[in-house]
């Protein structure tokens, strides 16, 4: 609805119809502000002082310090190898994860072979296995293996796609019409080129929405990573802030300052392509 439209709308609206949108944005905007408070506390108690640190009227610290990032930096001088380490996991991840779940996905959706429904089932199923269930005989693989304190036991299974991945691109791939493809294969387009010419540069929003997604549940994760992460040089983001808590004491100061710093660029990465993540999540649920 444009700017000159809203008005009009609102003018036309009976008393039931304003005040259902009256309290329709006014249960939003208490939802919105339940989310992002939190957030706001980490960054208001990172810019505290020792002796405010704990103050429950100091949403907006006086006065403002940034001793605590200085204080981040010395109790972690090998941050920027725990953010490179990161990085390379969330990246290769999301990537192994978007291309492997695409393709299951498009298969699923335009397919038609035995057992596909069954298939589908399945792979949903797999949804409801809590992840502590195989987390044993999956450290025993990867243990044999000898990728322990590497990355690779958080890589390598994200490069076969995971089920929500495939459900994921699999509803959205629905929504697209066949006869671009049809169309394509009168031509002598195989399914391959179908999928990576015409398929994949329709889909940009739903790469973008699952990829941010992705990266996000491997950005922020800890509990898988510290169990395969042990030796301090192979320690994510997570891990190095989580050290900073001791058996008596913590740096509360430092850690909220690591918090806001490693939540800058999915915030970042959120408010450049909000627009397309939105539009990728909401076509998912077009078709089913």
């Amino acid at each position: 609805m444009s700017a000159v439209t809203a008005p009009r709308a609102w003018a036309r609206a009976t008393t039931k119809e304003r005040g259902q949108t009256v309290l329709y944005h006014g249960f939003m905007i208490v939802m919105v502000f339940a989310y992002i408070f939190p957030a706001l506390w980490a960054l208001s108690m990172s810019l505290r002082t020792d002796e405010n640190m704990y103050a429950a009227d100091q949403l907006i610290p006086h006065p403002i310090t940034f001793e605590h990032y200085h204080r981040l930096f010395e109790a972690l001088p090998e941050l920027g190898r725990y953010f490179g380490n990161t990085l390379l996991i969330a990246v290769i991840g999301t990537a192994g994860t978007l291309l492997s779940s695409s393709m299951a996905g498009y298969a699923l959706a335009r397919f038609r072979f035995p057992g596909r429904g069954t298939l589908l089932a399945t792979m949903l199923l797999t949804l409801m296995v809590p992840v502590h269930a195989t987390l044993i005989p999956q450290y025993v693989i990867f243990r044999e293996l000898g990728w322990l304190n590497s990355p690779l036991p958080i890589i390598v299974p994200m490069l076969f796609g995971t089920p929500f991945a495939s459900f994921f691109f699999r509803q959205y791939f629905i929504t697209l019409p066949g006869e671009l493809e049809d169309a394509a294969a009168i031509d002598g387009a195989g399914p391959w080129r179908c999928f990576f010419r015409i398929i994949v540069p329709l889909s940009g929003p739903a790469y973008l929405a699952l990829g941010l997604l992705t990266f996000v549940s491997l950005w922020n994760s800890f509990y898988v990573n510290s169990i395969y992460l042990t030796r301090q040089d192979s320690w994510v983001l997570t891990q190095a802030l989580q050290s900073l808590i001791g058996r008596y004491t913590a740096q509360y100061g430092a850690i909220m300052a690591g918090v806001t710093l490693v939540s800058l660029p999915i915030l970042v990465a959120y408010l450049f392509f909000q627009r397309w993540i939105v539009r990728g999540i909401s076509m998912t649920g077009l078709a089913n």
